[in-house]
């Protein structure tokens, strides 16, 4: 996030891109940034009340969206991979942030490139001869891309930096001259100002012609604090001054008038004072053991923050599932809405699942049993904190789309976006071919 608002018009530079021939700079094919903040709420910058000068910057230099729609869940690592597929969770393949584990152990994340299931926008990119790079973008590990830091779980690792250093494109922080450390990969702030600094280093140093980068405070500090926590309105400062550095970046390398910067999000917050226990409820109706679900289970909870698909064994599939329903609906009937599977069909979302359950406002999911509060199947957070996952119609779930550069319209103002709009879109703007997508290209914001 950042500080003063200092240009205006030094954005609109953006202006003339050339035609698009691969591997040929001279030829004018543009650049594109594109920027993904976990948890941008389109608030912070519509609304005055939070300082975020790049970002109104950007907003007056070119076009935005009132709201971008999430996917369901409405969770990180099916959105982005939405953003640059084009294509629904369904078809992209990455349903959940980890994978289902029937066993009841908690899954690995989708981080792997060859968890999609559908083409990503790096690969139209690659086809097409363009340079491509990515920092801490999910699902790309040992994704084919140029110059790679991919997103992992690295702060959990005992050995953060080995894992940092083996993942990324071998000697990329030697050749741009930025440099890890062990401590930072635990601590949100200093890992975006590295995630930032790396990302405007591929910038000055390789020109790619498609750089994605994901940073994580907002949605860190709005999961501590809720809506309006604190911390939100600093961290908001901080990535607005990264997305400053990245700007500079570009006009450093001389790209900046067929430069072209996206920023989006992947979802929105709810405010959360109470947390539900769906898979006691399940265990209560002797669906399935606690706290693992045990190898003869019938039916368990596999949660996406504000939602969980529900999934049932195929012994017991059709008794299992309607008592699965009745046990979730009795006793949670003011606490959860079950969303059926026609509903989930309809939303491309949780393949496998037999309906899902969405909490009600003020709640959000856990996956673990509760011995506490077995009866009850809730029990109280000492703190507000904020959850997303929720269904994408929520206004409180939308997240956020401002673009500005090189073939995009200045003043455009769009109500409505969707997040899988965005890879079609951008393929425009690069003058690359894309596959048949569920998404649609924004025609009103481009030149």
């Amino acid at each position: 996030m950042s500080r003063c608002v200092a240009v205006l018009l030094g954005l609109a530079l953006l202006a003339v891109g050339g035609g698009a021939a691969p591997r040929a700079e001279e030829s004018g094919a543009r650049h594109l940034v594109l920027v993904s903040l976990d948890g941008l709420r389109p608030e912070f910058y519509l609304d005055d009340a939070y300082a975020a000068p790049e970002l109104r910057a950007l907003l007056r230099a070119g076009s935005h969206a009132r709201a971008a729609e999430s996917v369901f869940p409405s969770v990180t690592y099916p959105s982005h991979a939405s953003i640059v597929t084009g294509v629904r969770p369904a078809r992209h393949g990455v349903s959940f942030n980890v994978l289902f584990d029937p066993a009841g152990e908690r899954g690995r994340w989708y981080e792997e490139a060859a968890d999609l299931h559908a083409s990503p926008l790096w690969e139209w990119a690659r086809a097409a001869g363009r340079r491509t790079a990515s920092v801490s973008w999910p699902s790309t590990v040992g994704a084919r891309i140029d110059a790679l830091l991919p997103e992992r779980d690295y702060y959990a690792r005992p050995d953060p930096l080995d894992r940092v250093r083996a993942a990324a494109t071998p000697g990329l922080f030697e050749r741009l001259g930025v440099s890890p450390r062990a401590d930072m990969v635990r601590n949100v702030v200093e890992w975006d100002a590295f995630l930032a600094a790396t990302a405007a280093a591929m910038i000055r140093e390789d020109r790619p012609h498609l750089l994605l980068l994901h940073l994580v405070q907002l949605d860190y500090f709005q999961h501590r604090g809720g809506r309006e926590g604190a911390e939100i309105k600093p961290a908001l400062l901080r990535v607005d001054a990264h997305l400053s550095a990245l700007r500079r970046a570009l006009a450093q390398a001389g790209l900046a008038e067929r430069a072209t910067l996206i920023v989006t999000g992947d979802h929105g917050f709810r405010d959360v004072k109470r947390v539900l226990f769906p898979n006691q409820l399940l265990a209560d109706a002797g669906l399935r053991a606690c706290p693992r679900a045990g190898a003869d289970w019938r039916a368990t909870a596999h949660i996406a923050g504000g939602a969980a698909a529900v999934f049932v064994s195929p012994s017991g599939e059709g008794a299992a599932t309607l008592r699965a329903e009745t046990a979730l609906r009795g006793a949670g009937a003011d606490r959860f809405t079950i969303v059926s599977r026609s509903d989930l069909d309809a939303l491309g979302a949780m393949p496998g699942a037999a309906f899902a359950i969405e909490a009600a406002p003020g709640f959000e999911l856990s996956g673990s049993c509760s011995s506490t509060a077995r009866r009850t199947e809730s029990s109280t957070l000492s703190d507000r904190m904020g959850m997303h996952g929720y269904l994408p119609s929520h206004p409180d779930m939308v997240t956020g789309f401002v673009a500005a550069g090189a073939g995009v319209r200045q003043g455009v103002v769009l109500e409505r976006v969707r997040l899988m709009d965005v890879a079609p879109t951008a393929a425009r703007v690069l003058g690359i071919p894309a596959p048949a997508v569920e998404g649609r290209v924004l025609e009103d914001i481009l030149r």
